[in-house]
C-alpha cells in the first residue's frame, strides 16, 4: 500500500508539473450559471421587477503574447420577473395590493462582445481578465396586472417590445487544467446597457373606457453572470 501511495503520488506530481509547463494559446469555453440583477452606471430602473434567471455562454480567446490577447463572447441570459415587485409598482389609489393577480413572460437579453483580455498562469491554473464591449439584443417582459375597481374589471397590459443597444462588460475567468486540451473552469461576467424602447407603454383598462400611459424609454440594465463549464485548450 505505501509502495503504491508512492507511486500514485509521484505520477500526480509528475502530471501536475508537465501540465503547469504546457503553453496553450487559445481556448473555446462553454458556460452555464445563474443571471443576478445588479447596478447599471447608466442609471437606475426605478421598478426593479427583475428576478434571478439563468445564462449560457460561449466564448473564444486567444493570446496574442506574453499576457495580452483578445477574446469574443456570446451570451443568452433569461430573467424571470418579480410579481411581488409588479404589483406593488402599480400606482391606483385605494386598492388593496392583495386584491391584484399578476401574469408576467420572462425576459432575455443576447449579447456579442469583443475585447483584450490579460492572461496570467499560475501552474495548472490560468486566470483571465476582461474587458469587453459590443452588441445587445432584449425583449421586454409582457406583463399583465388583473383586479376589480368599483364592480369594474381593471387590467393593466405592457406588451413586449424589442430593442438593441450598446453593451459593455468585463469578467474574470479562472481556469484548472485536467489535461492537455481539457480544462474546468469559473467565472463572473458582468454585463450592461442603457436599452431604450420606442413607445413603451402601459395599457389602463377600467370597464369599457381604455387609456395608455407612456412608460420611460430609457430601461438601464445591469447584470452579474456566475457560472462554470469546460475550457477546450489550443
Amino acid at each position: 500500500m505505501l509502495v503504491t501511495a508512492l507511486v500514485t503520488g509521484t505520477a500526480r506530481g509528475q502530471q501536475s508539473f508537465i501540465l503547469s509547463l504546457l503553453k496553450h494559446k487559445g481556448y473555446v469555453n462553454v458556460t452555464t450559471g445563474y443571471s443576478i440583477p445588479t447596478l447599471s452606471p447608466f442609471g437606475k430602473n426605478s421598478e426593479k421587477i427583475m428576478g434571478q434567471g439563468q445564462s449560457a455562454q460561449a466564448s473564444v480567446g486567444y493570446r496574442l503574447g506574453r499576457h495580452l490577447g483578445i477574446v469574443t463572447t456570446y451570451a443568452h441570459v433569461t430573467n424571470t420577473i418579480r410579481k411581488d415587485a409588479l404589483v406593488a409598482s402599480a400606482t391606483t389609489t385605494g386598492l388593496d395590493i392583495n386584491t391584484w393577480e399578476a401574469k408576467a413572460s420572462n425576459c432575455s437579453i443576447q449579447t456579442l462582445m469583443v475585447g483584450p483580455m490579460l492572461t496570467f498562469t499560475f501552474g495548472r491554473f490560468l486566470l483571465d481578465a476582461q474587458l469587453t464591449g459590443g452588441y445587445s439584443m432584449a425583449t421586454s417582459p409582457y406583463t399583465e396586472l388583473y383586479t376589480e375597481y368599483s364592480r369594474l374589471p381593471l387590467s393593466m397590459i405592457t406588451p413586449s417590445q424589442k430593442t438593441e443597444a450598446i453593451a459593455a462588460g468585463a469578467g474574470l475567468t479562472t481556469h484548472y487544467k485536467l489535461n492537455r486540451w481539457l480544462a474546468a473552469h469559473a467565472s463572473a461576467q458582468y454585463v450592461t446597457a442603457d436599452l431604450e424602447y420606442d413607445n413603451l407603454t402601459k395599457q389602463v383598462t377600467i370597464g369599457r373606457q381604455h387609456t395608455t400611459e407612456v412608460l420611460p424609454a430609457s430601461q438601464p440594465l445591469g447584470l452579474l453572470n456566475l457560472g462554470g463549464g469546460l475550457s477546450f485548450l489550443f
